[in-house]
């Protein structure tokens, strides 16, 4: 607790002395940045927010006819009436309000949001600005549109008679006006990003557009990303893949079966940022099971997906291998393939195609990778296809893991 009051006086310290800059700062940066989200609707990072900084809470129940979307109240000295941690899901902002005969201080300490007060320019929140609300400022508060966003706040010059009075909710036609935290870099590096979105999104797409129709090409970008370890742009292209088609239960099937190839320790952020878009978008979950097998039944029918897309060969493959490692060949029948490419949601051909994408976007696993080559091929998705879909991807990898995925399958091609 000494720590956490420690930093808060910091904290405030800090927003004593610069808040009226920050503000200044971001208004300038706020006329540029709306010039800029009319040149391009992609990149720029949406940060996560990890609640182990700063505590989530709990659900604000007793504001909530205030507030348009979930959030969330974290005293953080609470015995003295210290500040409070808010949490805002994305698009949750609250209504437009008045602070009378005071000043609210908010200090962004995670993701992306804004502060709007009437008749002046958004300010965008970011974890380090800090926002000085005059009295009698008529304001509201919230995430952007693809950000969970946290800010501490408190009151200060309070005087006697102060109260606080909540107007109007801030409409959805109102707050879409405002663009989405991915279009910051269009203001700090707009040459980059013009280049970048030109290539990635132009030539790129240009030469594949007669192999990859748009949901395949966004769901192998979505398997890519999580085989690059990609997060940041992984969660602005969810929403997009969303637009394209892309269903939240292909979503869920691509980010499930990356276990089997990353191992849960790099797609567990992958993990929780889909549901926070998904829930961000009013998408209940749990989503309805896709599974098809049991703890019984998974291996045989994990066995027949092998078949299905290597061979006859594969039938027996679970028990052969070095004793000592024969369990491994066992968890590939019963756990890769009977845990995951036995569900519902994807075929076998999408199923081997995110495959090819996690094994060529990780790099290092060339062995694999010309394994599953083969059984793409297998399975119907051929060396066009399969070089359609390392080009599409080419701008998130780089040019030595694409130019690597196309020797194998060269090699696979010559027979080696």
């Amino acid at each position: 607790m000494r720590i956490i009051t420690t930093v808060i006086a910091l904290l405030m310290a800090v927003a004593n002395i610069n808040a009226q800059e920050n503000m200044k700062e971001n208004v300038d940066l706020n006329n540029r940045l709306v010039l800029g989200h009319q040149q391009t609707d992609l990149h720029d990072a949406c940060p996560n927010v990890d609640f182990n900084v700063w505590p989530k809470g709990e659900l604000n129940s007793a504001y909530a006819k205030y507030f348009i979307g979930n959030s969330y109240l974290a005293p953080l000295d609470a015995e003295n009436g210290g500040p409070v941690n808010v949490t805002f899901e994305p698009r949750c902002r609250n209504n437009w309000h008045i602070h009378h005969k005071s000043v609210q201080v908010l200090i962004c300490v995670a993701g992306q949001g804004w502060y709007v007060e009437e008749g002046k320019d958004p300010v965008v929140l970011r974890p380090g600005v800090v926002v000085a609300i005059p009295a009698e400022a008529k304001h509201w508060h919230g995430a952007a549109k693809d950000s969970w966003m946290q800010h501490i706040t408190y009151m200060t010059k309070v005087e006697e008679g102060a109260s606080n009075e909540w107007l109007e909710p801030v409409l959805d036609e109102e707050y879409d006006k405002l663009p989405a935290s991915n279009a910051l870099l269009s203001v700090t590096d707009p040459e980059y990003m013009q280049r970048f979105n030109a290539f990635a999104y132009g030539e790129v797409v240009e030469q594949v557009k007669t192999r990859l129709d748009d949901h395949t090409r966004y769901i192998c970008y979505l398997a890519t990303l999580l085989g690059c370890q990609g997060i940041d742009e992984y969660r602005e292209l969810l929403p997009e893949a969303l637009n394209k088609g892309v269903t939240p239960v292909e979503v869920k099937e691509i980010v499930y079966q990356a276990t089997a190839y990353l191992g849960m320790g790099r797609v567990r952020p992958f993990l929780t940022a889909t549901n926070e878009i998904l829930t961000a978008r009013g998408i209940a979950l749990p989503l309805t099971s896709q599974s098809t097998t049991t703890m019984e039944t998974r291996r045989e029918a994990g066995t027949q997906a092998q078949v299905d897309c290597f061979g006859d060969g594969m039938r027996d493959f679970w028990k052969s291998g070095p004793e000592d490692s024969r369990h491994i060949n066992k968890w590939l029948a019963d756990n890769c393939f009977g845990d995951y490419y036995t569900r519902k949601g994807l075929n076998l051909k999408m199923r081997e195609l995110i495959t090819f994408c996690f094994l060529a976007a990780q790099g290092g696993c060339e062995p694999q990778l010309k394994g599953h080559i083969a059984g793409n091929y297998h399975v119907g998705n051929n060396k066009d296809m399969l070089i359609a879909v390392i080009s599409s991807n080419l701008p998130f990898i780089g040019y030595p893991r694409t130019l690597n995925a196309l020797n194998c399958i060269r090699s696979v091609e010559s027979g080696n």
